[in-house]
């Protein structure tokens, strides 16, 4: 017999053995622990608006608005959300949370993402809307803007919920109509 296996180290095996025993107890003990833990239902997460906030020579900020219901008895944290957004088929780029916010349980919250356009996307968001003002039948001076929102919101512990929607908003005179 090799002496690594004897004497000091005879005790060793049974050593490790006990170890393996006292995880698996403690394991199987936890078990219950986790069958008992309440099942999360997924909160709805819905775009609310887009809306163009300001515009200067060679930027464009947009904001996007979710509402996320919970419908569970508890509280749900939300730890991030992004979107791409998309204005006139041109991609702005990503709208993101600012900070993690707290669902209250069986309520709604208002999520705010905010997006900035460089210049290069400005430009080419203002020359479509002006192809469009300019084209036969154009619905009057500035037509409706048409924007893409696609993104997702992630709760804590990494449950993603994605979201989408596509239509159209008005700029102009201090308001933004959604359609």
């Amino acid at each position: 017999m090799s002496k690594a296996f004897t004497r000091g180290s005879a005790n060793v095996l049974p050593r490790v053995v006990r170890a393996w025993v006292i995880v698996a107890i403690t394991a199987l003990a936890a078990l219950p622990a986790c069958a008992m833990a309440p099942k999360l239902d997924v909160p709805k997460v819905t775009v609310v608006s887009v809306s163009a906030d300001r515009i200067t020579g060679t930027q464009a900020f947009f904001t996007v608005t979710l509402a996320i219901a919970n419908p569970n008895d508890r509280e749900v944290s939300v730890a991030a959300a992004e979107a791409n957004l998309t204005i006139e088929g041109t991609p702005v780029g990503m709208a993101t949370l600012a900070a993690p916010m707290t669902l209250p349980a069986k309520g709604e919250v208002t999520a705010t993402l905010n997006a900035q356009a460089n210049w290069d996307a400005a430009l080419r968001i203002a020359g479509e809307l002006a192809a469009r003002a300019r084209a036969p039948g154009a619905p009057g001076p500035i037509p409706p803007v048409r924007y893409t929102v696609s993104g997702v919101a992630v709760l804590e512990g990494g449950l993603p919920i994605p979201f989408n929607r596509s239509g159209e908003f008005r700029m102009g005179g201090g308001r933004t109509e959604i359609r």
